[in-house]
Parts: structure tokens; sequence; C-alpha cells
């Protein structure tokens, strides 16, 4: 029985191996009735959907289980005890061989065009892939773990899938070529190790960054020091904002929402907020736990699609703690993070850099309609994206933060 996931599952299977790759059970290869001819045993390979081809996060190579460990350990989220619990389980089931036995559901590969031999090309070494799938959202995309044989680990390959991730991925890669020369002295960003196309959609491969058991989340002054080195990517300048570009940029990107009943909510904030002056300068755009990794010295960050340039100094500190504040509950996080958040940027951290006192709540009043607009734009709480309801939560947050910038900015 076919459901949204099984779908998902085997379009993506189309885009990666326009030869042939279809669903079946294990043993079973008669499902390839997009070949011309039955193809011999030898020339079919098959991947695990984990968990299952209905709930479907990893797709992992059945028959090299060096490739599957690292898989998993690569994407695994090693955040709360029972992710932990996950990963060590999954990796006992692979190491033993009992992995194939219990995971039934199969992804059968005829021999042909591959994403695989078209990576081993332009690597110029033999690739093995385990594939990152996630929860559904609107910018669900797979990536792609890149191998050798023996399991060491290449880097990362990202596809675009839709018209969204398409955009994303093209996006990374300018970013990526961007952040080549930047001046990051306590960062490290991938390089960027290929760019093109597959089967008509854009691909980007990026080095692995060395992230594991030696780095844990970032602590408060290391991810205040990773922001400052982001803004500062570019120029930072100090302005008011009725006559910036950021303003502008964002009033237009609210009025192509057109209709949509949270639109007019967002434009009538956006008016209201007071012309205070506030620091300009690049952020990630969507810096979370997820996407950097911390040693006393240095952070690793990576997920560079959203990079933007000229917009208010501090949108990546609220962004990180936003993201944090809800993992417990949207309600009770965003309560909590319209007071974390203040702290966040009137931290001697962000020293000159930072907000002055009298725009503290404008910048996260302008964060959260800016980040409204692009769940609005990108479709993110049709996608399953979490915390995605503007109306639910945004709304109201942003109108009590109009009134908390109006009293900061009279002084009082």
């Amino acid at each position: 029985m076919l459901n949204g996931e099984t779908s998902y599952l085997t379009d993506l299977a189309e885009v990666l191996w326009p030869c042939g790759g279809l669903l079946g059970r294990g043993g079973d290869t008669a499902a390839l009735t997009r070949t011309a001819a039955p193809r011999p045993r030898a020339e079919i390979r098959e991947y695990l959907p984990v968990p299952s081809a209905r709930n479907p996060r990893v797709i992992l190579p059945a028959t090299n289980r060096y490739a599957a460990i690292r898989g998993i350990s690569a994407f695994a989220q090693h955040h709360s005890l029972r992710e932990r619990m996950r990963t060590a389980v999954l990796t006992t089931a692979f190491a033993s061989g009992f992995a194939p036995l219990v995971l039934r559901d199969r992804l059968h590969v005829a021999a042909g065009p591959t994403i695989e031999r078209e990576l081993s090309a332009a690597l110029d070494r033999d690739v093995i892939i385990a594939i990152h799938v996630g929860p559904p959202r609107a910018n669900r995309k797979p990536v792609l773990l890149l191998l050798t044989p023996a399991g060491r680990i290449i880097g990362y390959a990202k596809i675009g899938v839709n018209d969204l991730t398409t955009r994303l991925v093209l996006a990374e890669t300018r970013a990526l070529r961007r952040l080549t020369d930047a001046n990051l002295p306590h960062m490290t960003v991938p390089r960027l190790l290929h760019a093109g196309d597959w089967n008509g959609r854009p691909m980007l491969v990026q080095e692995a960054l060395p992230v594991g058991g030696q780095t844990d989340r970032p602590t408060r002054h290391q991810l205040l020091r990773c922001v400052t080195q982001i803004c500062g990517i570019d120029a930072v300048t100090r302005r008011p904002l009725a006559g910036s570009r950021y303003r502008e940029s964002l009033r237009d990107r609210v009025a192509a929402l057109g209709a949509r009943p949270e639109a007019a909510a967002l434009r009538t904030a956006l008016h209201r907020l007071p012309d205070v002056q506030m620091p300009f300068g690049a952020w990630h755009g969507d810096l979370t736990r997820w996407n950097i990794a911390s040693t006393p010295r240095r952070a690793f960050v990576w997920d560079w699609e959203r990079l933007t340039f000229d917009v208010p100094v501090g949108f990546d500190a609220l962004h990180y703690e936003l993201n944090e504040a809800v993992q417990a509950g949207v309600d009770t996080g965003v309560h909590r993070w319209l007071d974390s958040g203040a702290r966040l940027l009137r931290d001697p951290m962000l020293g000159r850099v930072g907000p002055r006192h009298e725009s503290v709540s404008t910048v996260m009043a302008l964060y959260l309609i800016d980040l409204a607009t692009r769940f609005l734009h990108d479709r993110q709480a049709e996608g399953g994206g979490r915390g995605a309801a503007v109306d639910d939560w945004m709304l109201p947050a942003i109108a009590g933060l109009e009134e908390r910038a109006a009293r900061e900015a009279a002084g009082r």
C-alpha cells in the first residue's frame, strides 16, 4: 500500500537512478519492470529504506555494512537519549549483519546511468552513497553521503528535486564560492568540491567537516563569536531602518504574498515599527543545532543555502535561540525566547556590531516578520515544518514586540 512517503521515495528514485529504481522486498527483483529486459542478479543493487519504505528517513546500501554504519553515524542526531539509543541499535544490527533480515523493504536499482557513476566520474574515485531523506517539509531534499567502498567519508552531495530545493542548491553553490575567500579566523566552512547537473537538476558536492565525538553544540560564547564573524563577511553598516535596502526588500517580499490572510498583518507590523538605527550585515539564514558544531577554539558551520547580506545584525543569534527554545513546545518556547532573545542581542559579546538598546525589540520583530514571510513563500506549514503556522504564534509574538519596540525607541 503506497502512502505519501512511498510515493516520495519512488519519485526520488527516478531522480537518482533513471535507469530503474523501484520498491520491493528483500530478494525480489521482479519489481524492476522499467528495464527493457531482465537484469542479471549481480547487476541489481539494493538499498534499505530505514526504518521502512512507508517512513523513510535514511536510505542505506544493503550489501556494504561499512558504508551503512558510517551513514547511520553521519546522519544521526545525537541530541537526545532516544536518538542515541536508536543509532546504537541500528549500528549493532548492521555490524552483525542482522539488519537486512529485519529491514525487509528494498529499493532495487538496476545497472545503467546512476548518480553513483556521475559522482565517481566527477570526483575521480569510486563512490558509494547513503542518503538522508528527513521528515516531510517544503525544503526537503536528498542529502547524499559520499563514501569510499571501505566506508571513508568523501563529502556530501545535494540535488534539487523541486523549484524551491533547486533554488536552494544553486544558492548554496554561490554561497560556498563566496565563502572561499571570507575572513573567518575561528570558523571552518565546507569547500565546494563539484558543481554540476544530474538528470537535469542542479547538484553540488561539498567536503565533509570533521564533526563528531570531539565537537559539541556551541556554548553561548561560541555561538556569539560565530555570529559576529558571519555578520562581518561583508561590511557591517549602521543606518536607520526606514531608508534601508533591507526594509524595502522585506516590504516587497511581503507584498509578493498577495492576498494571503497573513500578509496584511505582516505589512501592518512592518509599517508600524519605529525608525531606529541598527547595524546591517550578513547572516547564515538557518543557524541551528543541526548545522553548527564547536570545539573551544573553532566552529564548524554548514548548510549555507540561506546566506544573505545586508540584514539586521543578530538574526542568526535569534534564529538559533528560537529553535532551541521551541524544542520542548512552541507556545512556552516562544514566550521564553521573547526574553532570552533580547538578552542575547544585548550580550557584550556582540560588542560594537550588535544593536543598541533602543533597537533590540525592533530587530526581533523584523526577524519574525522575515521568518514568517519565508515560511509563507516556501509553504512550510503545508510541508510540515515545525512551528510554521504563522497566525498561531508568529503574529501574536510580533504584535507584542511592536509595543515593546515603541517603548524602547521612546526611551521608556
